[in-house]
């Protein structure tokens, strides 16, 4: 009785997927203990970390060649397709599918790819006293729902338990915290704009444009102006990323306001120049593309990015669609950091709940963050905009 129970909890909680994400139909059992092929080594908490080598943690062939790859419980076509640096399109004809999902039959994929990734792994873990299904999930870095169905027979995990659980060795950041931070460039003289009346209804007084510096890439100029005070926390956070959290990468800042402020289409808001269009940072290896999907996007990176906006104490709020508050929430738990911060930063999973955390739901954006920055104390008539809005 229990394990019908519990099977029907784990098949319910797959059902929760994003429709948006291409999903390869299993072609193995989906009982993990009927064919227990995981090693014979036991790894802990202590050592978990020890499996994996990171979104970097791949090398290149001297030219690309044809290799097999080996359908895993649960793989989604973007997941593979982002692994390897190929696009989605390239692996649905190499192996003539049509989006939909793989054959029931079908146990490898063709894969044309110059890079040589370690291959998903099948392991086995030790429960550690009062470790959580959410714990265990950071440790071994995938879903907890992945994690749950997999383990499907254990109501509730006991210390001195054994799971069974495929993970991705290259999950994991590309980068490392600086053990010695780094001076970043200063900024330079930027003049004295302010910020006038709400995000939606305002403008800008004696605007200022976002400069060039080494720690950003700039997006059209004519859409990159804002107050001072704005531009001034923008240099500090990322300051924060690159100087601090280790980020080596340029992250395009696409949009803030129009010159005099004021309507500035296609955004409703973005008009008293403290609204700010980050592009959200892909994979390592990855080419350049205006719509990523989900597994093209480095959400350890994405969450070092907030982090350190969050750190400023200056940002009012954070929009990014709900669909990928999950992500976010999974990274920043792998990354080692405590539930409770990671709550305050995003609501993940009762993002409904009365609290208010900084990132926030706007529909549309899917591939970039909007950063709304908080009046600076000289702006007397700046005003806060309401909650959600």
């Amino acid at each position: 009785m229990l394990d019908a129970w519990a099977l029907g909890f784990a098949l319910a909680a797959g059902c929760l997927q994003p429709l948006g994400d291409a999903i390869a139909t299993l072609a193995e059992p989906t009982d993990p203990l009927a064919e227990p092929t995981a090693g014979t080594e036991t790894f802990s908490a202590a050592d978990a970390s020890s499996l994996f080598v990171g979104h970097a943690g791949f090398t290149l062939a001297p030219a690309p060649r044809w290799i097999r790859h080996r359908l895993r419980p649960r793989e989604r076509l973007t997941a593979i397709a982002a692994r390897y640096g190929v696009s989605l399109d390239d692996l649905l004809r190499w192996n003539r599918l049509d989006g939909n999902g793989v054959p029931p039959r079908k146990r490898h994929l063709r894969v044309f790819t110059d890079r040589n990734a370690p291959p998903l792994r099948q392991i086995r873990y030790a429960v550690g006293t009062g470790e959580t299904w959410d714990d265990i999930a950071a440790n071994l870095r995938i879903p907890e729902h992945d994690l749950r169905v997999q383990n499907y027979r254990h109501a509730t995990p006991a210390a001195g338990d054994i799971l069974v659980a495929w993970i991705d060795p290259l999950e994991g950041t590309s980068f490392a915290a600086n053990t010695e931070p780094t001076s970043p460039p200063p900024l330079p003289p930027i003049g004295e704009g302010r910020s006038v009346g709400l995000p939606q209804r305002g403008k800008i007084v004696d605007a200022v444009q976002l400069p060039e510096h080494p720690l950003w890439v700039r997006g059209n100029p004519d859409h990159l102006w804002g107050s001072a005070h704005a531009v001034r926390v923008i240099h500090h956070a990322f300051a924060i990323l690159r100087g601090e959290l280790g980020y080596p990468s340029g992250i395009l800042i696409g949009a803030m306001s129009r010159r005099r402020g004021g309507h500035a289409p296609p955004h409703r808001s973005h008009q008293s120049g403290r609204d700010i269009d980050i592009r959200l940072p892909l994979r390592v290896g990855l080419g350049k593309t205006r719509s990523p999907n989900a597994d093209e996007i480095d959400w350890y990176a994405t969450w070092a990015l907030i982090d350190a906006f969050a750190r400023t104490e200056e940002v009012e709020a954070v929009y990014l669609n709900e669909v990928h508050h999950g992500r976010l929430y999974e990274a920043a738990r792998a990354m080692g950091i405590e539930r409770a911060r990671v709550h305050a930063v995003v609501r993940w999973p009762s993002w409904r709940g009365g609290s208010h955390p900084m990132v926030q739901h706007a529909d549309g954006h899917n591939a970039h963050l909007h950063v709304r920055v908080r009046c600076g104390d000289e702006e007397a008539r700046c005003k806060m905009a309401p909650r959600f809005e």
